[in-house]
């Protein structure tokens, strides 16, 4: 089996990283792959600028820019626009139905999942599954009991919902944090959405600083992983400020990641790193 592990201070030169690595291994393909960003909210300009004329150029199969990728896990401009978690859970979810309208969106979005998981006919109300995680980040940050007790993306999403989450509870209690992406009554379809699966809020309160890992059970890095990585690094941060905690690192493990460029297109990316584009200095 191949695999690949890459540690990088920014989102450009993390994804570069794992396409080139990607690239020297038989098929383009590894499993179990490891990408942590340091800075998940930095980026190179002159590989994104690139990044974003090569994906334009495609004609045969189009692909969606890279804002509208970043989106689906987190709606940057929306948010922006908002003061608290609840105003923009409210806002999202008077547009959900609408987006959904879009093919793309048909089974829902990332972030539609964490701020509106569907409910069941006992408990029929949505779920805002990151208002959870926020509440009890910002509850046990000065206790610092427990570090790894935050999920997005496993079971149970409905149970204890509505109860609140006592200090001195064991931590087998936590299952009240847990977020789900994947609904199984409505994911019966083998490919396509989901495939984030999980996501993880690690609290370091020797710092006051949440980390977040995620988890794909598949990654085509010219097509999504990039988005992808910059909208974790979104998510990360709008958790932090509102838990009221420092953003941290982001960590990204794809069951299978596949290098889905050219080799012209990979080249061209990596002299962007080297090559400064005119306009956007040295």
């Amino acid at each position: 089996m191949h695999t690949i592990t890459v540690d990088a201070t920014d989102v450009s030169r993390a994804w570069l990283e794992a396409c080139t690595r990607l690239s020297e291994i038989p098929g383009n393909k590894a499993f179990h792959t490891m990408v942590r960003i340091a800075r998940p909210l930095h980026e190179d300009p002159h590989l994104r600028a690139e990044l974003d004329r090569l994906r334009a150029a495609r004609t045969t199969k189009p692909l969606y820019p890279i804002d509208t990728v970043v989106n689906t896990l987190f709606p940057t401009a929306l948010a922006a626009t908002c003061t608290t978690h609840d105003e923009l859970t409210a806002r999202y979810r008077a547009l959900y139905p609408r987006l959904q309208e879009i093919h793309r969106n048909v089974h829902g979005t990332y972030f539609g999942r964490l701020v509106s998981y569907p409910g069941t006919p006992d408990k029929p109300q949505p779920v805002d599954q990151l208002a959870r995680v926020i509440r009890r980040l910002d509850k046990l940050r000065t206790s610092a009991k427990w570090s790894a007790v935050y999920e997005a993306g496993t079971a149970h999403v409905a149970d204890d919902d509505a109860s609140e989450w006592e200090e001195d509870e064991p931590a087998q209690s936590a299952a009240g944090s847990e977020a789900v992406i994947r609904a199984a009554s409505l994911d019966t379809q083998t490919l396509d959405f989901p495939c984030l699966s999980h996501c993880s809020f690690q609290l370091d309160s020797a710092t006051n600083t949440v980390h977040l890992a995620a988890y794909y059970r598949s990654h085509y890095m010219f097509d999504r992983a990039y988005g992808n990585y910059l909208a974790l690094g979104h998510l990360c941060a709008w958790v932090a400020r509102h838990a009221n905690l420092t953003p941290g690192t982001v960590s990204v493990m794809s069951g299978c990641a596949r290098l889905d460029c050219t080799k012209s297109e990979l080249g061209a990316l990596q002299d962007a790193l080297t090559t400064p584009l005119f306009g956007l200095g040295a």
